[in-house]
């Protein structure tokens, strides 16, 4: 029997190995050795072949062969010819292979290289009151992994360079438990301990679902879904298509775009390899400080440099009278609530530092192409709004530089984040670590929409969450009419009381700001 007709990979793989020893007569080839350094040529090559077609039923291109760069790469194109060969025989569409996008490869590689890296990966949770089929659930999330191919997706590293196969068939993880009766601070520690649980990304699915029954009509619905996959952006499009496969057993058709996501990140590649990354770079080094160190910002109450340690969490309801405030505000002087609330961080850090000149960190949907509106994937990329500050001016000038900031920011910010700043900063190191910093972020709620028809409540619970980088994470989160802000620190970095102080500022501040545009901020800013 062939290999063809069993496709184990790493019998293939030492497969094709030993045809190269063979051939070569050198038992000390190696995967990762190039075939021609160790000795080959165009007339062994030709032997390579035949063998590989003639032991494994496969015949490589010899183009292919000729280009490949190790013995690995050679072992690699053997298995995604049998897989070609292994479909057609049987009928089954076949596994897609491709170059990972720039975000996916950067977060895989600085994983490899640093184990201590945060774990990149988000969740959203719902109590679910009202009768939950979870068989009907389950057929839903394979309908929709079946259209969003990132949901089928993993990733493999070769050499310098990530690899991404989506697989044909979509592979559910719905798991199911019982929980009643458990106290909710027990359930809480379990949930949050269970979101955090890492992937193998070399093995999809990249996300996982577990109902959690707490009554006889009541469960707690969680999702969790590796960042390399998906942003908050598709949580979106995955609650809507995830509503309306369990309620109708048929997908809604896209609303925007719903491209492949392969393809973008293979054109991605292709932009930046053209010249987006002069452009870019020329952009934010106007922008950013010359000197990498003085790029992250760092709040009076900083403790300094060390191990990171006490992952805290701050979450503060607004005043309903505040949160109307920053809406009538937002209508007043035209601009959204992330600008408008995005300028009240910008005068409070500020005020508080005593720079003219603020960068914070926040985050572009990077959704700009409306071929992929409503495509599952990671998109979304860091971006660094740098505005000049003068508070003796007021609100209302500094929202419309705010403003200018933002749209700069989103003009230039199409590209990862990281390889941004390598290319401004080339000492940087290539891991995931981040710049301590002030991040901020206002968004309605990701996956609000999810429902499962009449007589099911579907409401979103609030996992409390715990920092996983340094710096100070802020969020404005929109829910109705409800404005919830919630903050990430380590206590190592800045202390709980400072953080608490802060965030009074910071909600004090709004009201001040957006209630009296026209005012000095100096003026505003020192109101007790």
């Amino acid at each position: 029997m062939s290999l063809a007709a069993e496709p184990d990979h790493a019998a293939l793989h030492d497969a094709v190995l030993g045809i190269h020893r063979d051939v070569l007569e050198d038992d000390s080839v190696l995967a990762e050795d190039n075939f021609y350094d160790m000795g080959g040529d165009s007339l062994l090559a030709l032997q390579v072949l035949g063998r590989i077609e003639r032991e494994l039923g496969v015949k490589v291109p010899a183009q292919a062969f000729f280009t490949a760069e190790s013995i690995g790469d050679v072992a690699e194109r053997v298995a995604a010819e049998q897989s070609l060969d292994t479909a057609a025989a049987t009928g089954q569409d076949t596994a897609h292979r491709g170059r990972a996008s720039m975000a996916q490869e950067w977060a895989l590689l600085s994983a490899l290289r640093d184990p201590q890296a945060p774990i990149l990966q988000f969740h959203v949770v719902y109590r679910v009151t009202g009768p939950l089929d979870t068989g009907r659930l389950g057929a839903a999330l394979r309908q929709v992994a079946q259209r969003n191919e990132s949901l089928r997706t993993s990733f493999r590293a070769e050499r310098d360079r990530a690899a991404l196969t989506v697989e044909p068939c979509p592979e559910v993880s719905l798991e199911t438990m019982d929980y009643e009766g458990v106290p909710n601070a027990e359930l809480d520690e379990f949930l949050r301990g269970y979101v955090r649980q890492p992937f193998d990304r070399s093995r999809a699915p990249l996300w996982r679902t577990l109902a959690v029954r707490r009554e006889a009509a009541v469960h707690m619905l969680v999702f969790v879904f590796d960042h390399m996959i998906a942003d908050g952006w598709s949580l979106d499009t995955f609650v809507r298509d995830l509503s309306a496969a369990y309620t109708s057993g048929e997908l809604p058709a896209p609303t925007g775009g719903s491209g492949v996501y392969a393809e973008w990140a293979a054109g991605q590649w292709q932009r930046w390899e053209s010249g987006r990354q002069q452009e870019l770079t020329s952009y934010w080094q106007s922008q950013l400080p010359a000197d990498a160190a003085d790029f992250g910002l760092r709040l009076p109450g900083h403790q300094g440099a060390g191990e990171l340690t006490k992952p805290s969490s701050l979450v503060l309801d607004i005043a309903p009278e505040t949160a109307r405030a920053l809406r009538e505000a937002s209508q007043a002087l035209r601009a959204t609530p992330y600008c408008v609330s995005m300028a009240v961080v910008n005068a409070l850090v500020a005020h508080v530092t005593g720079r003219p000149r603020v960068t914070l960190l926040t985050t572009n949907a990077n959704r700009l192409d409306g071929a992929y509106q409503d495509t599952v994937g990671w998109f979304a990329n860091g971006v660094f709004p740098t505005t000049d500050v003068d508070l003796s001016g007021s609100f209302r000038d500094l929202v419309g530089a705010v403003r200018q900031s933002i749209l700069g920011a989103t003009a230039h910010g199409d590209m990862p984040a990281m390889f941004v700043r390598r290319g401004i900063w080339p000492q940087l190191p290539a891991g995931f670590r981040k710049d301590p910093g002030v991040y901020f972020m206002y968004n309605d709620v990701w996956g609000a929409g999810l429902g499962f028809g009449d007589g099911v409540e579907v409401t979103p619970y609030h996992l409390v969450e715990d920092a996983d980088s340094p710096g100070l994470h802020m969020w404005l989160q929109r829910e109705g009419e409800t404005l919830r802000l919630q903050i990430l620190h380590y206590e190592s970095e800045y202390p709980a009381a400072y953080v608490r102080d802060f965030a009074g500022r910071l909600v004090a501040a709004l009201g001040l700001l957006t209630g009296q545009p026209d005012r000095p901020m100096s003026e505003l800013l020192l109101t007790p």
